[in-house]
């Protein structure tokens, strides 16, 4: 009587699971390579100035963050909820902490992004301020999808730099 061979497949399913595993780290490689850390604009200053300066960075955040809440306004709601097309609006709403008044002088900074691409940023233009609001020109939203607000705002010797995520839709 002959036996039977049985071919044992562990070895063959190994071999492709070590290739899939090395396949995925080129493709992941290759993804990552094509947004370097360079184009990271959250800071708005050079990677080597915030490499540089970040326990002073960091500082005058966690100080910002002691004295100051910031809120962003989005087309007149505090969702972030964008248009596609004109007539998009920003807001961005600063107060104190201790006090509820406006008794600060600040200068913000506001751009409007896409998380994974510096291609649409959008350098928003603040042109009013009142009751501690500053508002940014109305602006254009050319695709739906995820973006980003991010603004820099200085008080004195106190900066903070913060994100707010906004959805755009088609009207």
């Amino acid at each position: 009587m002959q036996k039977k061979k049985s071919k044992n497949y562990w070895p063959h399913g190994i071999i492709i699971s070590l290739l899939l595993i090395v396949c995925a780290c080129i493709y992941t490689i290759v993804e990552a390579v094509k947004y370097p850390v360079e184009l990271d604009t959250y800071y708005f200053d050079t990677k080597q100035n915030v490499d540089r300066n970040y326990d002073k960075i960091k500082a005058s955040q966690e100080n910002f963050e002691k004295k100051y809440t910031v809120f962003f306004e989005i087309n007149d709601a505090g969702a972030g909820v964008l248009n596609v097309g004109d007539g998009n609006k920003a807001r961005v709403a600063i107060s104190g902490k201790e006090t509820n008044e406006c008794a600060f002088d600040a200068v913000v900074e506001l751009r409007l992004t896409r998380p994974e691409t510096n291609q649409y940023n959008q350098n928003l233009t603040i042109y009013n301020n009142e009751k501690c609001r500053w508002f940014a020109a109305p602006f254009n939203i050319e695709k739906i999808g995820r973006w980003q607000f991010q603004a820099k705002i200085t008080i004195g010797e106190d900066v903070g730099f913060f994100t707010h995520e906004a959805n755009a839709t088609a009207e």
